[in-house]
């Protein structure tokens, strides 16, 4: 591994492609409210997907759900309200790049309900993802919201992938990304109507998977085109791609994820044999694994390099999930490692998707590939370099 040559610039490049560098980052999870204890866990193959407890009240198909712990709940806002969850994340990479002005940071929020309240419980929420991050900004003396994204599951890396791109053409210099949604009844009692929920803890790409664990958290990632802030890591790719194929499918072909991760590649300059790692979507349900793991298969020509997700130990976070796990697989670069896929024994989709259920060392750590997936057909890929 390496980092990427920022020199002693102290200011942004002043190209109409200007490389975009990871300054920050900060992860609220059921398996850590920290990013550090989060990351300690998470290569540790803890489990963080555990009897329902905040939940346990609703009438579900499933007794389990990445809450975050109780603890975290003790501030004025109402217990599952989104704000606080998305501020601590925010805190956590502001301050890992060392403070800086907050009115210079620009937002772009990713979240697929937003707040709730207001329509489950009394509140101002309402379901806006553009009120919550008006409220974000505020709350934290940000400069201006950018923009504010709501594209299913995929948001989050949708939302990364905005955001470099508005900082590559010299819009704004640094831009906090925040993906963040927490658990609610509508939300967990719609998944159940779509008999999509695991009853036990999911069991991403197992041949016994029966669909997905839900969880909640936030994400956020300080990018910034100053390269002396850099902690080492840049944005080198991005992509997206829509199958047109189904409302809650994906191509089963894993077409749109191909096309999607070719498109992160050639922004890159990459070929799909430089990259390390793969960090996936990784769901748990029948259509999703197959179709990821038939697609990667395919981008690779034969035995991809070594695929780790992290579904199985956090559950799925929805809008916060392609942060959240962007940040996992920066992790995975900086510690040279893929984390183990907890809940897999026995392999059950294409075999040229290179899973193992223990952490492994990698030869290399170079890049990384992420990629995600939501309803109606949205793909979407980053490539990381460090």
């Amino acid at each position: 591994m390496s980092c990427p040559a920022t020199g002693p610039q102290t200011g942004p490049t002043t190209s109409l492609n200007r490389p975009v560098y990871v300054a920050g980052r900060g992860v609220v999870s059921g398996l850590g409210t920290a990013c550090g204890t989060f990351m300690d866990a998470l290569f540790a193959s803890q489990q963080g997907i555990l009897p329902r407890e905040r939940s346990a009240a609703w009438a579900l198909p499933t007794t389990v759900a990445g809450e975050l712990p109780a603890s975290f709940w003790t501030g004025p806002e109402p217990v599952g309200a989104p704000l606080p969850v998305a501020v601590a994340a925010a805190r956590q990479a502001l301050a890992e790049a060392g403070d800086p002005d907050p009115t210079s940071v620009a937002l772009v929020l990713a979240s697929t309900k937003a707040d709730l309240t207001g329509v489950m419980c009394p509140g101002e929420g309402y379901g806006l993802p553009a009120r919550l991050a008006t409220k974000l900004a505020e709350t934290m003396g940000l400069g201006p919201v950018l923009a504010s994204v709501s594209t299913a599951c995929a948001s989050g890396l949708m939302a990364l992938s905005l955001a470099t791109r508005r900082l590559a053409r010299g819009e704004v210099d640094r831009v906090l990304v925040v993906g963040v949604d927490v658990l609610t009844e509508f939300v967990m009692a719609g998944f159940g109507c779509l008999h999509a929920l695991d009853r036990e803890a999911c069991r991403p790409f197992d041949t016994s998977r029966q669909g997905v664990s839900l969880g909640e958290g936030a994400g956020a990632v300080l990018l910034t085109t100053y390269g002396s802030e850099s902690m080492g890591v840049r944005i080198a790719g991005h992509g997206g791609a829509n199958d047109a194929y189904h409302a809650m499918r994906p191509a089963q072909d894993g077409s749109g994820l191909v096309l999607a991760a070719r498109r992160a590649l050639g922004r890159a300059q990459l070929a799909a044999s430089e990259v390390d790692v793969i960090h996936v979507h990784g769901t748990g349900t029948e259509a999703n694994d197959a179709a990821e793991a038939r697609g990667l298969g395919d981008l690779f020509a034969g035995l991809t390099p070594p695929v780790f997700g992290s579904k199985g130990q956090i559950g799925h976070t929805l809008g916060a999930a392609g942060v959240i796990e962007t940040l996992v697989a920066i992790e995975a670069l900086q510690r040279c490692q893929a984390a183990g896929n907890v809940g897999l024994e026995t392999l059950g989709v294409d075999p040229r998707l290179d899973l193992s259920p223990a952490p492994r060392s990698l030869p290399r750590a170079r890049h990384a590939l992420k990629v995600g997936g939501g309803f109606g057909g949205v793909q979407a890929a980053l490539v990381l370099e460090a």
